[in-house]
């Protein structure tokens, strides 16, 4: 287990679609949407997906891209979602790449955070950061 989480640790991210017109993202824009204070890039409405509760990709994603904890970002997309601002991400039934390609084919203007090491050649590459990277 331990092999696993340190793996996890040294992870590159990126950011994924498979809608072809949506533009690069740059990381002030990355954080604004994990922060749920955008929900529209170029008047399209996105919609997000997270890795499953608990994982350990899903831990450092969060952490390295805002600083924040699973019980904080759990307490974020609440008050987004209480306040109608914005719809908390769905979450993938399991961590994998084909798991996230097929939720990206049901959503056609939806996100998605994964390992560079999980990119297929179908997925749309908005931004990618190293977990070691600060944003």
């Amino acid at each position: 287990m331990l092999l696993c989480s340190a793996c996890a640790l040294a992870e590159s991210y990126a950011i994924v679609t498979l809608n072809k017109a949506l533009p690069k993202l740059k990381s002030s824009q990355v954080k604004m949407i994990y922060r749920g204070h955008v929900s529209h890039i170029d008047n399209v409405n996105i919609v997000l997906l997270d890795l499953t509760q608990g994982s350990a990709l899903r831990n450092r994603f969060y952490y390295t891209l805002l600083g924040k904890s699973p019980a904080q970002m759990q307490a974020i997309w609440a008050r987004q979602t209480f306040s109608g601002r914005n719809r908390a991400p769905s979450e993938v039934a399991e961590n994998n790449p084909q798991s996230v390609t097929n939720w990206l084919n049901h959503n056609k203007n939806g996100i998605a955070y994964i390992p560079v090491s999980w990119l297929r050649e179908e997925l749309s590459v908005l931004y990618v950061f190293d977990s070691e990277e600060p944003l």
